[in-house]
Order: C-alpha cells, then structure tokens, then sequence
C-alpha cells in the first residue's frame, strides 16, 4: 500500500508537470532562459542566500553548546546534501532531515544531538513560515478585489497553518516521539525507547532553557523566506514585467502552500508549476511572467539539488542510500 500510493502521487505529479510543459510549449520555455540572457547564472544568487539563512537557523536550533568541530561550511554542505534529498525523493522532507542526522553523526555528533537540532529546527522553520505566510495573506488580499472569495481563503489557510504549529509544540512538549510510539506500537519503536525518551527530554529542554537560541532560529528562518522572495522580483525585472514586493510576498508565501500540498510528490513536480501559474493569475500577474518563473524556478531547483547531490557523493552516500540514514536517525 505504501508503494501503491507513493507510485500513484509520483505518477499525479509527473501528470502535472506534463500537462504544464505541453500547456506553456517547449517553445516559451526555451525563451524563459533565452530572455535572461547573460543575467541567467544572477538568478541562482538569491537562493543561495536563503541556504545560508537556513542554515545559520539551523545552527541555533542546536543550542549555546552548538556543534564543537563542525564548521558552518560543513553544515552548509551537510544540509544542502539533506535537502537534495527531500527534492528529489518523496519522503516527505524526512529522508533528508534523517541524512543530515545520518551525516552530523559521521562526523562524530551524537545522534541525539543531531536529531533534536533537526526537529527544533524543522518546528522554527515551519513557525517562521506560519508568520511569512500570515504577512503574504495581507499582501494578497491588498492586491486582490475585495468581494473575492480569495480573500477568505488565505485567512483560512493561515488560521490552519497556526493551528498546525500550536499542534508541533504540543506534541513536542508532550513527547513527541514517546507518542509515536504509543501509537504506532512497532517492534523497531519499542527497541529503540530509551533513545527517544532521551530526545524528547532533549527537545523539551530546549524550548524550556534556550528559549533565546529558539528565537533567533526562527528569526533567522524568517529572514530566509524573506530572502526567496527576491528571486521573483529579480526575475520579473530581468523578464521585463517587473511586479512590486507585495505581489512579490504574496505569490512567496503561497507558492509554499502549494508546495506543501504536493509534500509527497518529488520536488512537487508539476504542483509548484500549476501553483505559480495559478497564483499570478490569481494577483493580476502576466500570464508569462507566471509561466516563465514557473520554468526557471524549476531549472534552479534542478541546479541547486545537483549541488547537493554532489556534496552527498562526497559525503560517501547515494541517493540509493537514503534508507540507512532513514532508520538509524532516531538511534
């Protein structure tokens, strides 16, 4: 059932992203990269500032003792690794949280430790994305009439994406993976008890004692969002159908929506290219403007997770290793 349903969301997607490429024809997609011209490689440049945002919010999600040994550039290339992973194949995102555990570990950093940075990690990014997509929804609703069903329906999906958070912090005060294993009474989970109690005591301690490095993490993940959010204004000037940074904010912060929905779908292939295209529809943008972002969001996607599979080469896995990691990150 498992397989069945991850061949039927890959196969969803990859319906998507075909009815996308033959509705915009190879013909506009090759000119969305010939209209960049020179500037083409210039676009890479704002993502690559979310990536070391991101990972500057993941380094304070490991607290004031932080990772003794481990270098920012290492973290950068360990979570770059992480997040090709979660690109590339439909775990969901936690195959690549579990290669960063996987990877920190080989390095000599506790598993543990490794594995409660990624989640306080996770939980500030996914708080930093509730506030970014509360700011987009004002954004939104300034550019859209005001009669428009839209309207409401951004305020219902921040309202849901803060009852998502207050449910993270719930749980994690509660004992997040005690409670999986409650559960979820899996033989693999019962072996592995004492290790999860250990982590979500962890966890909890650091919500509890290191409130201040919680709250630059998510700061610094928010600034993270922020910074995406130049990628479509630089791009929309690049095109010649430049766009102001509210319209910016507001097609940002729902192209995550979108995203999400498509979470076991690998790379949301074909749901983030429909969301862009419908997104700029939605605001009044240039039905190009909509279709060429859509592409070269998508070649940058590409380039990016390239990178990152490189690093994980590097690190001595494959793409075709991913479920070691999976299974020894809450070791």
């Amino acid at each position: 059932m498992k397989l069945a349903f991850k061949l039927f969301v890959a196969a969803v997607g990859l319906a998507l992203f075909v009815w996308f490429v033959q509705r915009a024809g190879v013909g506009e997609i090759v000119r969305a990269f010939q209209n960049l011209g020179w500037f083409a490689p210039v676009v890479l440049l704002p993502f690559a500032l979310v990536y070391l945002l991101d990972t500057l919010g993941w380094r304070f999600a490991f607290g004031e003792i932080g990772v003794p040994g481990v270098g920012f550039g290492t973290l950068v290339r360990i979570r770059w690794a992480g997040e090709a992973i979660s690109a590339v194949l439909p775990s969901a995102y936690i195959g690549g949280e579990a290669t960063k555990v996987h990877l920190l570990h080989k390095l000599g950093v506790p598993r543990v430790q490794g594995a409660s940075s990624v989640v306080a990690g996770k939980t500030a990014q996914v708080f930093a994305q509730v506030a970014f997509i509360a700011i987009g929804a004002v954004a939104g609703a300034a550019n859209l009439p005001e009669q428009s069903p839209a309207r409401v329906g951004m305020l219902a999906i921040t309202a849901m994406a803060t009852c998502i958070v207050a449910s993270l912090f719930w749980l994690q005060q509660r004992g997040m993976f005690r409670t999986l294993a409650a559960l979820l009474p899996l033989r693999a989970l019962r072996k592995r008890a004492e290790s999860l109690r250990q982590l979500d005591d962890r966890i909890f301690e650091f919500y509890r004692k290191d409130r201040g490095h919680f709250l630059l993490s998510t700061a610094t993940y928010f600034g993270g969002w922020m910074a995406d959010t130049i990628e479509i204004l630089l791009v929309s000037h690049l095109l010649g159908m430049p766009i102001d940074f509210s319209q910016a904010l507001a097609v940002e912060a729902f192209i995550g929506v979108a995203k999400a929905l498509g979470i076991f779908v690998p790379g949301a292939l074909g749901v983030q290219e429909s969301g862009i295209v419908f997104l700029c529809y939605l605001f009044g943008l240039p039905p190009a403007l909509g279709v060429s972002y859509a592409i070269i969001r998508r070649g940058r996607d590409v380039v990016y997770a390239a990178i990152g599979g490189v690093f994980l080469y590097a690190a001595g896995l494959s793409f075709r290793d991913r479920m070691a990691p999976i299974g020894e990150a809450s070791v």
